[in-house]
């Protein structure tokens, strides 16, 4: 299974652990806020024992509650809630009030400072009351005055201070997953730059990355710029072993190529139609290593020089290479310039564009015709080459840009580099190749379109 982002996973850890923060707050303060809400409520329930019991007489050995009806009517009279009470004598029994008043659960724990007083909850009728009991001395009778309510108003408080507290919560909630949401983004904002300045290379640019990291990401860069620079060292031990493997054939090549023409000269006919094909797999074998020193050359390091290049100078500089074989071929070799200008190696475009012209003479029947062309319109500049010859097929038209690819019926002094060496060069340079058919021409059209600049 894939790794989930890191952005995932850092808010996977915050976010529940604030949460939890932020529910165990509301917590507190709710139960800080009900537990004052309740205090203030029990406080008036007792005050209402204390005055009946104020009220209470002794008459004839016996605890009596002398209350009128307009006495009774102030004390249960409740905006909110009804109001109960009871009076209860040493052995429980019900001297004055309602006798479905519930009595404290015997063995309830007592401390001195509650002199004589308690607060339960209970049920009456099946509803439940919260309950303040009184117990007092008359006359050394003991008696218990109870006082009870139902809980209207604290069920109402209950709500009001969940109401008033739930909305600053969500608030305070959002406004937290928003801080650590934004946070956490800036905090990998750094990596974004790190992998937009990678994506943002070629597979040729290796130079080290210099990006404002934090300090626990820098050693990810230190190690990324060690791997970089291991690379570039791997890399210009093959360039360079290619290279002068090539230079080091061309010499010898050379000289058999000549003493192979020298000795077809000297020979009687017979005998040069048997050296021709020495002196054929000579000229190719040269053609070859030429090849290769060209895709030594196309595969550099980005820190070689680029400079402004006019592209209808460059087609006439590389067209002066192309104009004896085409002549010879009876092949005519136009051109179509428009101004264009781009950012480059020259050696290396004309390099491009001598494999393409190479390629195109290859391909094109004896006095047929290859056209090449320049310009710029709104999505850049192009070079296009194209010929009257049998074109490309359709299904061989991404696998010609492989080494050493051979087509079905290709020319077989062609040795699968040129369409190679052309591609590398043109990605180094952040341009595209694309072959198709020559609407005019009838043949193979090559268009290579790269980042144009104004002159």
């Amino acid at each position: 299974m894939g790794v989930s982002s890191l952005r995932i996973q850092l808010l996977a850890r915050l976010l529940p652990a604030m949460l939890a923060l932020l529910l165990a707050g509301a917590g507190t303060a709710y139960w800080v806020a009900w537990r004052s809400a309740t205090k203030a409520y029990d406080r008036a329930l007792f005050d209402t024992t204390l005055a009946i019991a104020d009220q209470l007489r002794l008459v004839d050995g016996k605890p009596q509650l002398p209350l009128t009806p307009q006495a009774r009517a102030v004390l249960l009279t409740d905006k909110f809630d009804r109001i109960f009470y009871a009076v209860r004598g040493p052995n429980g029994e019900v001297l004055d009030g309602d006798p479905g008043l519930p009595m404290p659960t015997p063995g309830r724990p007592r401390t001195p400072a509650s002199e004589g007083r308690t607060y339960f909850d209970g049920f009456l009728d099946d509803e439940p009351i919260r309950v303040a009991a009184l117990e007092r001395e008359l006359s050394d009778l003991p008696v218990t005055v109870l006082a009870g309510e139902t809980m209207i108003k604290r069920n109402a408080l209950v709500r009001e201070i969940l109401l008033g507290m739930l909305l600053p919560e969500l608030l305070l909630a959002v406004v937290s997953i928003s801080v650590v949401w934004f946070g956490v983004r800036a905090g990998l904002r750094p990596l974004a730059g790190l992998r937009q300045e990678l994506a943002g290379r070629s597979q040729a640019d290796l130079r080290p990355v210099k990006v404002e990291v934090p300090e626990e990401i820098q050693p990810v860069v230190t190690e990324v710029n060690e791997l970089l620079q291991r690379l570039e060292h791997s890399l210009s031990a093959q360039r360079n072993f290619v290279s002068d493997a090539a230079h080091q054939l061309r010499t010898p090549i050379a000289a058999l190529q000549a003493q192979v023409e020298a000795v077809v000269a000297e020979f009687p006919a017979d005998a040069g139609v048997r050296l021709e094909g020495i002196r054929i797999a000579a000229q190719r074998l040269s053609h070859l290593v030429a090849q290769m020193l060209s895709l030594a050359r196309a595969e550099p390091s980005l820190a070689q020089t680029r400079t402004e290049i006019p592209l209808p100078e460059l087609v006439h500089q590389a067209a002066e290479n192309w104009l004896p074989q085409a002549i010879a071929r009876g092949i005519d070799l136009g051109f179509e310039l428009q101004p264009a200008h781009v950012q480059g190696n020259a050696l290396l475009l004309q390099e491009l564009l001598g494999n393409l012209i190479d390629n195109a003479l290859r391909y094109a029947p004896e006095g047929g015709t290859v056209t090449v062309g320049c310009g710029e319109d709104a999505s850049g500049a192009w070079l296009r080459v194209e010929d009257n010859g049998r074109g490309v097929p359709e299904v061989e038209r991404e696998k010609i840009f492989e080494r050493f690819h051979q087509s079905p019926g290709s020319l077989l002094d062609g040795n699968g580099l040129g369409l190679a060496i052309v591609r590398q060069i043109a990605q180094q340079h952040g341009a595209t190749v694309r072959v198709s058919n020559s609407g005019r021409l009838g043949g193979a059209l090559f268009e290579v379109r790269l980042p144009a600049i104004r002159a």
